[in-house]
């Protein structure tokens, strides 16, 4: 299959279909959550590796600002994550964005340190949590991170 695939064009041909569309469910509702999210306009599923790590972008109208418009939304078995556009710009800027975020996350979380300059996920600060999310990034960090097809903003175009 070549990525990115529209949302609207997703069908049971697609790789992990079923965990895929929970997942952009999952991606769709985290994104409505927040009060700067009026619309989602549309939405293109950027990377595949079914209930694991799915990389989706999404057009919405942003109430907070005009020019965040196009948001990185990374969910799966790991906390969910936004991104926008103005870092990231390819699915593997992406992976090594949340990377080095959930890496603060859990270094803050096992010293005992404030949350308040790290990503606000939405997850319970537990050093459980915490380690559970460390084995998650080692593997993203030793395989998906040198595996990942990367794909920029313009594949859409």
């Amino acid at each position: 299959m070549h990525y990115p695939v529209n949302c609207n064009n997703l069908s049971p041909k697609t790789e992990f279909y079923e965990e895929v569309t929970t997942l952009y469910v999952t991606a769709t509702n985290y994104l409505k959550s927040f009060h700067w999210c009026n619309q989602i306009k549309d939405a293109f599923l950027y990377t595949n590796i079914g209930r694991v790590f799915c990389i989706f972008l999404f057009d919405i109208d942003n109430l907070s600002s005009d020019e965040d418009n196009l948001l990185w939304i990374i969910v799966g078995d790991i906390p969910s994550m936004y991104l926008d556009t103005q870092g990231p710009q390819t699915t593997r800027e992406v992976v090594e964005d949340y990377i080095r975020l959930s890496q603060n996350w859990i270094k803050n979380i096992k010293t005992g340190s404030s949350l308040e300059f790290c990503f606000p996920f939405r997850a319970e600060p537990t050093l459980e949590l915490a380690g559970l999310l460390e084995k998650k990034i080692a593997f993203m960090k030793a395989t998906l991170i040198n595996d990942i097809d990367n794909l920029s903003l313009s594949a859409i175009n």
